[in-house]
């Protein structure tokens, strides 16, 4: 069969004619789908059958798709059955559908990704030829080298799911994983001629009646009927979860529940989140819910376990649902893998009521719940559930990633409804979202683990599944790992399993999850986002990562005029989608600072508008000149003796954040500011003061190291270093600093302070220099400096502890 396209293709790229060639493209390529997705479904179908372990994962698919598939159809089957595949053991059968692309391969063209795969060539694709105008006879849009490669692509990536033609050329072959053969039932082959299925009717007797045309030539077709089995109406794939009797903590209550197992068995903190969902079950007249926050956060992890906190009795509510549902929209998972496809085709309310009754039922509906609109859906499980005795205040509703069910306001408009509608009539709601949705329900904020939560996190993590390398790390270095993975449960756990390795250090398990984050983190956390965001916010955001990280009321102002959108138009969409980045206010000054991984992730985007690709060049230029020129006039902000420390951005909020006593916004400020202004030793001798203040020493000695290695001839860098090297008792090592200060024209009376504190903190105290060095620092001192009284009064505290010890 593949030689047999392969030839046609040949044939296709040797046309004239653009529009010739796409409808070659489009038949090749349809050919190729039907086939791979016909296959994928039989082996399944067989391998389901055949077995009855009950070890055999239950998958719910929708076969019934393929009987009149649209080409978008057949995409997001093929997708389905691939991730079907992986599961039912077909090892690596998913991986060349979603791996990268080589960007030698002209089909790159057809992608809008950062980081396109074969289902994003195929979805545009798809897109590319509906949006075409060949019915008018002009080729439309079309680049044919780019999507005659596309057609070779798909064929190359599928190999081993399509079927070669039987020596009597009539019938199609499966080499099956196991290197056996398996003869397709439903499609054919016409003495060697492949053909392509407009329709799949079901008939009688357990066969069905297949319509199609056999493809002779590339443009020379005929028509074809034939009686097969029906393989699809005898499936028995479509396996459903259903509920189960829960014994809770109280023997008068056992509920019908359809929940998941806990996510993790070291559940870390949020007892505040957890209390507020209490709060919130206990007030029977309050309708819905909202856990809402970034992608990774652990919004599924604290539903899932107050459904079990509550059960156990750990959480004890005075409501105690008969029914409880829960029921996930999620569409991708990343983890040590990368990022995997869990479900291609987007679902809604409907599919969550209708997911209840099939849940209840324990088999397949009849076709009267398939062809109601959402609004009457509800009505119906409305009724259905009064059946079995249970109303709006007996049933708790967990539906999980809703923003995954939304691409556009108008479907965030009719979300909401649905979901009142639902919480009014069905049941009491708690929804999950990365968005703080415009939906009636109390919202409760899931935020990142503060560094300590963080901690206990890895440590609990690392004692279950034995991870030596995170219980002998000391509780500085953990801290420091879990700021950079910026305290997300999801990051944390990933690498934590990466260490699975007992010969990979810390560093290196990082630096794996850190390339992990660049390949395609991005796009799990925020490709439901970014299709919802109109054209003039996607310029906006792009020309924003591309001009800084960190944007305040005037860059803000900048970029917004160049995108054509408003000041408040784009805070509402920050505010909406706080995983892109966080915003806060101090004395009505606007910081907002973008996520490294949105950054990564809008890196080599692009828009086009008109024809043309946004954001443009000129456009980034004029904006950071004309801030460079306010920053410029307004320098005297930054009141520090050292003003050429704050010259990025990162360091003037760290500045900022340290005078609003915001420690753990300095921190992250200032080190994100030593990473992209690596050179200037002066950041690195504030960085290391600021380290110093909160005593954190050993961290604050490297920073100063680094200072001084950059500013050699500095008297406050080798200062700052002497301070930091006297308090850890380095003596020799503070005395050397101090005397390089003092040689670079440092005020000897400070210096001789710090010798003092270099001879105190030593082991043994040298009370006797230190006293020298006190009685020299105030001779030295004069009533000139204008710290005079400060500097005596420290004199004399020292001074004081020296002769009290």
């Amino acid at each position: 069969m593949i030689n047999r396209i392969k030839n046609l293709l040949k044939e296709a790229q040797t046309l004239n004619s653009q529009a010739e060639a796409r409808q070659a493209a489009i038949a090749l390529m349809r050919i190729t789908l039907q086939y791979a997705c016909i296959s994928l479904a039989e082996w399944l179908i067989k391998i389901r059958a055949t077995s009855r372990s009950n070890t055999l994962p239950l998958i719910t698919l929708n076969l019934n798709q393929l009987r009149e598939p649209s080409d978008g159809t057949l995409v997001n089957v093929l997708a389905e059955l691939l991730v079907a595949a992986e599961h039912y053991g077909w090892n690596g059968v998913s991986r060349p559908f979603w791996q990268p692309i080589s960007s030698s391969c002209p089909c790159i063209r057809l992608s809008k990704t950062s980081n396109p795969n074969l289902q994003n060539v195929l979805r545009e694709f798809v897109h590319l030829r509906n949006e075409g105008v060949e019915g008018h006879g002009l080729p439309g849009e079309f680049d044919p080298q780019a999507e005659l490669d596309a057609v070779n692509l798909t064929i190359e990536s599928l190999s081993q799911i399509l079927p070669n033609i039987s020596h009597n050329h009539e019938n199609l072959i499966l080499l099956m994983p196991d290197q056996t053969d398996y003869t397709l039932q439903l499609l054919k082959s016409y003495r060697g001629n492949l053909i392509c299925y407009r329709k799949i009717k079901k008939g009688t007797a357990g066969n069905c009646i297949v319509y199609a045309q056999i493809q002779k030539s590339l443009f020379e077709r005929e028509a074809v009927t034939y009686e097969t089995k029906d393989v699809l109406g005898a499936s028995d794939i479509n396996d459903y979860p259903t509920y189960s009797i829960w014994p809770s903590f109280d023997d008068n209550w056992s509920p019908l529940a359809l929940i998941p197992e806990r996510l993790t068995r070291n559940f870390t903190g949020r007892e505040k989140e957890l209390n507020e969902l209490k709060e919130w079950a206990d007030d029977i007249d309050s309708r819905a819910c909202m856990l809402f926050g970034d992608g990774g956060i652990g919004k599924t992890t604290v539903a899932v376990e107050f459904l079990h906190r509550i059960l156990e009795g750990k959480i004890n509510t005075v409501w105690k649902p008969e029914l409880i549902t829960f029921y996930t929209a999620k569409q991708t998972r990343w983890g040590l893998n990368g990022l995997e496809i869990i479900r291609t085709r987007e679902v809604g309310v409907a599919d969550a009521a209708i997911a209840i009754v099939r849940a209840l039922e324990s088999k397949p509906l009849t076709k009267d719940w398939y062809k109601s609109s959402s609004d009457l859906l509800i009505k119906q499980l409305t009724s259905y559930l009064q059946e079995w005795g249970i109303d709006r205040k007996s049933h708790l509703l967990v539906l999980d990633n809703t923003e995954t069910m939304v691409s556009n306001a108008e479907d965030i408009n009719a979300l909401a409804a649905q979901i009142k509608d639902l919480s009014r009539k069905v049941g009491r709601v708690l929804l999950t979202s990365r968005r703080r949705e415009a939906i009636e329900a109390q919202p409760i904020e899931i935020k990142p683990f503060d560094v300590d939560e963080s901690v206990s996190f890895l440590r609990a993590r690392a004692e279950l599944l034995k991870r030596q390398s995170i219980l002998q790390a000391g509780q500085a270095t953990l801290r420091q790992y879990a700021n950079k993975l910026a305290n997300k449960p999801l990051v944390l756990e990933v690498f934590i399993q990466a260490l699975d390795d007992p010969h990979l250090s810390l560093q290196r398990a990082f630096d794996r999850v850190l390339r992990m984050q660049r390949q395609d983190l991005g796009e799990f956390l925020y490709d439901d986002a970014w299709r919802r965001l109109s054209t003039n916010m996607k310029h906006l955001l792009l020309l924003m990562t591309r001009v800084s990280d960190i944007h305040d009321d005037l860059l803000l102002k900048l970029c917004c005029s160049i995108a054509e959108i408003t000041v408040i138009e784009a805070s509402e969409a920050l505010e909406e989608s706080r995983g892109i980045a966080s915003i806060t206010r101090f004395e009505d000054h606007l910081q907002i600072s973008f996520n490294s991984e949105f950054l990564k992730y809008c890196e080599n985007r692009i828009i086009p508008i008109n024809g043309i690709n946004y954001p443009m060049d000129s456009s980034v230029t004029k904006v950071k000149n004309r801030y460079n020129e306010f920053i410029r006039s307004n320098s005297t902000k930054i009141r520090d003796r050292v003003d050429k420390a704050y010259r990025h951005t990162y360091a003037r909020a760290a500045w900022l954040a340290y005078k609003e006593q915001r420690f753990d916004d300095c921190e992250l400020f200032y080190e994100e500011a030593t990473v992209r202004d690596s050179t200037n030793g002066w950041l690195f001798d504030r960085y290391a003061y600021f380290l110093f203040s909160q005593s954190r020493l050993e961290e604050a000695l490297d920073k100063s190291k680094k200072a001084t290695e950059l500013i050699k001839n500095d008297p406050d860098a080798w200062f700052t270093r002497g301070m930091i090297e006297a308090r850890l008792g380095k003596t020799r090592e503070a005395l050397v600093s101090l005397r390089n200060a003092k040689d670079n024209g440092k005020s000897e009376h400070l210096c001789l302070l710090q010798q003092a504190y270099a001879y105190w903190e030593d082991a043994p105290p040298n009370k006797a220099m230190a006293r020298v060095c006190i009685e020299e620092s105030e001779k030295k001192l004069t009533s000139s400096d204008p710290y005079y009284l400060k500097h005596l009064s420290e004199l004399r505290a020292l001074q004081n502890r020296i002769n009290i010890t």
